[in-house]
């Protein structure tokens, strides 16, 4: 089954998945998504950075839950969290299921299908697991 967002995340074990990001090799210094820009922290252009892979495990840092569709299509309610990492990279997500977890809730990125304008195809979702 496709991806729906290849250039963001990439199927990892089982359901899991792992996220596409850029490494600064002199620093260390991480960027995600992966972009032509290269790492804007640093000021490392793309071509020399490293590829690498987040593992997609991190923890909720804060959670809310959308009742009204932003867009077209958009299946309510939605949890949407700020997560971090454990690579130490913040961003946000869409978490599985309809209780707002605690923030330090432990998740792992997977992949679920999900279907979009008539398409069904692998989306990336943080699943709330044992810490």
């Amino acid at each position: 089954m496709n991806l729906h967002e290849p250039l963001l995340y990439a199927p990892s074990e089982g359901s899991t998945a792992v996220l596409l990001a850029l490494r600064d090799p002199a620093t260390g210094a991480l960027a995600f998504p992966r972009t032509a820009y290269g790492i804007g922290a640093t000021g490392t252009p793309a071509d020399a950075a490293e590829e690498m892979e987040l593992s997609g495990r991190g923890k909720v840092l804060v959670c809310i839950t959308v009742h009204q569709p932003l867009s077209p299509g958009m299946v309510t309610p939605l949890l949407v969290a700020r997560l971090q990492l454990d690579e130490g990279i913040v961003l946000d997500g869409v978490v599985e299921g309809i209780a707002e977890p605690r923030p330090g809730t432990p998740v792992q990125a997977v992949l679920v299908p999900e279907e979009r304008g008539g398409t069904t195809a692998l989306a990336c979702r943080f699943r709330i697991c044992a810490a």
